[in-house]
């Protein structure tokens, strides 16, 4: 780290610039930076001007990959979708069967924009998040929803929307907390709170999953206890110090106890709702500390 001193001459300040960098990045009498202000309300300078949205994504796999499993693809779609990019196109090694692409629009209906060719996928997207904080509160206000559905003798293929919905929610944050790691995007929220936004919406989305395979046994046993949580969730973000933090992890580990854990939703939703209770607390005391400042 370098400390340099900004100097003034009217009402102009200037700070001169590292020769080293210069001449790394070739900087010249007349070479345009781009200036640009990080989350950390930190200044960026960048010789580079080509922005995430000019940014193509090729990947190509040889026959040398081996067989690419459907699951396999699946994860380099959601990672390249995730990824501040304009565009992507993912090259397959052979081509893929009609029902293999028809099973992939079914993984993949959560993200739009993305076309299944015979022998290679590609997606034209410019889509980006600024406000993940109201996404992360309206994916909890679906799943409230979801379970309300799930109490009752409605269709099936609405909960499945809702679970669709959810899991659209979750994918739009985590890209938005990419790309602002990535490229330091302006942002009303900080680094830190993309990062804690982040882990809640991957275990509530872990949550509904386990949620929508239970019987109707577990469903009637599960879905009020978990309901009232979600509420309590709604409630702490909105206040989001160490009390209301301790306050919604009592409640949580109230219900946690009395899960069975010898069936594996009920163990498995147990851990995602400490996990949703622990990462609360975490961001309640980065709260504290900074308020200390």
């Amino acid at each position: 780290m370098e400390i340099r001193k900004v100097q003034r001459s009217g009402n102009t300040f200037y700070l001169y610039l590292p020769a080293a960098w210069c001449k790394t990045n070739r900087i010249a009498n007349d070479t345009q930076l781009v200036l640009d202000m990080s989350s950390e309300g930190s200044l960026v300078v960048s010789a580079n001007q080509q922005t995430a949205a000019d940014k193509q994504l090729t990947l190509s796999f040889s026959e040398n990959s081996g067989k690419l499993d459907r699951r396999l693809i699946n994860m380099f779609i959601v990672a390249s979708y995730l990824n501040p990019v304009r565009s992507f196109r993912i090259k397959l090694n052979k081509p893929i069967s009609s029902l293999d692409i028809l099973d992939q629009k079914r993984l993949m209906s959560s993200i739009e924009l993305v076309e299944f060719g015979e022998d290679s996928i590609s997606c034209e997207s410019t889509i980006s998040v600024e406000d993940p904080d109201i996404i992360l509160k309206t994916l909890i206000r679906k799943m409230l929803n979801m379970i309300k559905v799930m109490q009752t003798s409605e269709a099936k293929e609405l909960v499945q929307r809702y679970e669709e919905e959810i899991d659209r929610s979750n994918t739009l944050i985590q890209k938005s907390a990419i790309s602002t790691l990535m490229f330091k995007r302006s942002s009303k929220l900080r680094h830190i709170e993309l990062f804690y936004i982040a882990m809640l919406s991957k275990s509530l989305e872990g949550l509904a999953d386990h949620l929508i395979v239970t019987t109707a046994k577990q469903t009637k046993s599960l879905a009020e206890p978990v309901h009232a949580v979600l509420l309590s969730l709604l409630k702490c973000l909105d206040a989001l110090d160490y009390r209301s933090a301790a306050g919604f992890a009592t409640e949580m580990l109230s219900v946690i106890d009395k899960l069975d854990d010898k069936d594996i939703h009920a163990h498995r939703i147990k851990a995602l709702l400490q996990n949703l209770s622990e990462t609360l607390i975490d961001w309640a005391v980065t709260n504290e500390v900074e308020s200390k400042k």
